[in-house]
Order: C-alpha cells, then sequence, then structure tokens
C-alpha cells in the first residue's frame, strides 16, 4: 500500500510541475498566468488527475507515461477553468475558502482567465497527438456547457424530476470524471470495453461527488465547505434534497415549502427537508452510484490501485468538504 501511494505522489508531483510550467513559461502573458496560477494553486483536490492516475495504474501503466502526466493535468486545468466561469455565473464571492478571481478581479478579467486556462488545456494534450483523446475532450467540453445551460433552463424549476437531475449532474460533473477515467484506457492501448468500464466508473463517481457536494450545500458551514452555504437555494438551483422534500411531503407543506424556496428563507426550507428525511435519501442515492461505479471496476484485475478508486468513489459519496 505505502509503495503505491509512492508512485502516485510521484506522479501527482510530476502534474504539479507541468500545471506549474504551463502557467509560468510566457512572459507576454504574465498577469493573466498570474491570475490562473493563483487559481490552480489555491487548495483544490487534484481528484480528476489522481483518477487518470489511478486508472493508468490499475491498467498496469502501460503507455508513455508524459502523454499520461501531460493529460492528467490538462483534466485539472479543465475543471479549473470550469470553476472560474462557474463562479462568474454564479456570482460566487468565496471558493476554496478564498475570494474568487471575479471578486478580486473583476467579471471581465475573470471570464477572460478562464478562456486562458481553456487554451493551457488543449496545450496540455497537444503533443499526445491522439485524436480519440482530442475528440472526448472536445464532447466533455460540450457536456460541461449543456449541462451549464440545462441547469439555467431548469433554474427555480419546482417540478424538476429526478431523472432531468441526474442528466444534469452528468452533464456537469460526471463528464469530466469520465474523461479522467477514460483517458488512461485510451492512453493504455486498451480494447473499447475496458474504455466504457472506466467511463461508466467515471460517470457514477461523479455522480455520487455531485449529489454530496449538493448534499453539503444544506449541511455544511461555509468555514468547512469553503464557500457559501445556501447558494443553490439563492441561485434557485433545485439539487436532489429539495426535489426529494418536495416529493415527500404532504400537499399542504408543499405550498408552504415552495413558498419558502421562493422567499429564499434556508431556516424554513432546512425544516421541511429534515422533516421529509431527504438528506439521508440524498445520501442513499449517493451511495447506490457508488456501488453501480465500485460494480463497473469489478471487470478489471484485482489490484491495490483498483481498491483505492474504490476507496475514492466512497470518500467521494461521504465527504464533509
Amino acid at each position: 500500500m505505502e509503495n503505491q501511494d509512492i508512485i502516485i505522489q510521484q506522479d501527482l508531483n510530476s502534474v504539479e510541475g507541468i500545471l506549474s510550467s504551463v502557467l509560468t513559461d510566457s512572459i507576454y502573458e504574465a498577469s493573466i498566468n498570474e491570475m490562473c496560477l493563483r487559481v490552480v494553486k489555491s487548495g483544490g483536490k487534484r481528484m480528476r488527475p489522481m483518477l487518470t492516475l489511478m486508472a493508468w495504474r490499475a491498467l498496469g501503466g502501460k503507455g508513455d507515461i508524459k502523454s499520461i502526466h501531460n493529460f492528467a493535468a490538462a483534466t485539472e486545468l479543465l475543471h479549473t477553468a470550469t470553476l472560474v466561469h462557474d463562479d462568474v455565473i454564479d456570482r460566487a464571492t468565496v471558493r476554496r475558502g478564498k475570494e474568487t478571481l471575479n471578486e478580486t478581479e473583476g467579471n471581465h478579467a475573470a471570464v477572460l482567465a478562464g478562456d486562458y486556462l481553456f487554451t493551457r488545456c488543449f496545450f496540455c494534450i497537444h503533443d499526445i497527438n491522439n485524436q480519440r483523446i482530442a475528440s472526448m475532450l472536445n464532447n466533455t467540453l460540450a457536456s460541461l456547457v449543456s449541462g451549464e445551460i440545462k441547469q439555467l433552463h431548469t433554474q427555480g424549476d419546482l417540478n424538476i424530476s429526478i431523472a432531468d437531475y441526474e442528466h444534469t449532474i452528468y452533464c456537469k460533473t460526471g463528464a469530466l470524471f469520465e474523461l479522467a477515467t477514460a483517458g488512461a484506457g485510451i492512453l493504455s492501448g486498451e480494447s473499447d470495453e475496458v474504455i466504457s468500464t472506466l467511463q461508466e466508473y467515471g460517470k457514477q463517481l461523479g455522480i455520487a461527488f455531485q449529489v454530496a457536494d449538493d448534499i453539503l450545500d444544506y449541511t455544511s458551514s461555509s468555514q468547512t465547505l469553503g464557500k457559501n452555504i445556501g447558494e443553490d437555494l439563492e441561485d434557485g438551483r433545485i439539487t436532489l434534497p429539495l426535489i426529494l422534500a418536495l416529493q415527500n411531503c404532504s400537499a399542504d407543506d408543499r405550498k408552504l415549502l415552495e413558498e419558502a424556496i421562493r422567499n429564499v428563507n434556508l431556516d424554513s426550507v432546512l425544516n421541511f427537508i429534515n422533516k421529509t428525511d431527504s438528506i439521508q435519501k440524498s445520501k442513499d442515492f449517493a451511495l447506490a452510484a457508488v456501488e453501480k461505479a465500485k460494480k463497473a471496476l469489478a471487470r478489471l484485475p484485482q489490484s491495490q490501485y483498483r481498491e483505492n478508486l474504490e476507496a475514492l468513489a466512497l470518500k467521494a459519496a461521504t465527504r464533509n468538504n
């Protein structure tokens, strides 16, 4: 176990080096590089690169390690770019316990910084020269945009179905996890069956991760989570805890809950969420996704790396920050 941890940490150190180098290698873009580097280094969990590295090692570590490290860095840059743009859209002031770029630099600069991070992502995969990776990256970016548009269209919709919600969070979160894991299979030269297995794992992990995130918006604290609590309610995002509360309360209570949602009355909304046991039901939903992720992994050879991927899925669903 310790040996695997050392190997993955060495891989992550290489990825960190790439992240730093692609954001410091041009004096002509020094100002925007500094802004982007500040966000990249602001304390992210590096979960997407970790997934790529773990999946690649679980497949035997075949292929060019430099390409894997570059791809892992690309997934983090893509993720960070979407966060910067999300903060602008959501008018967020805090991320990971620190002020957002749009708060310190303004929306215009933040949007440009997000755009620049996308270019750095594409720079990382340029030398990999793999058409399937490029195509999957483009499809993932399309899914991320589609998820944001879908969320905008369903903003404040109190009749959103669980199926619609699940599709949205797949596009917003699951697709990028899917890219991180399936990309490892592609760069390892694996069969379509193995790549599909890794896609399913990544998809289900992403769903579990986002449901956990939506739970935390109603159960955590700003200090623990590193961003303002209750943002989903304030921004009109109807996430799983609210969907379940709306579906499981009486007709009279639903009218009161709808009014509380429209008035952004967090205390009242929390009362109905607790009354309908919607937090525990949401946790069960996330854990069901974890089981699907683990079932997909069962088709891979037994190894410590596979076990670590299983543990990551459970941690994603049960995290507290």
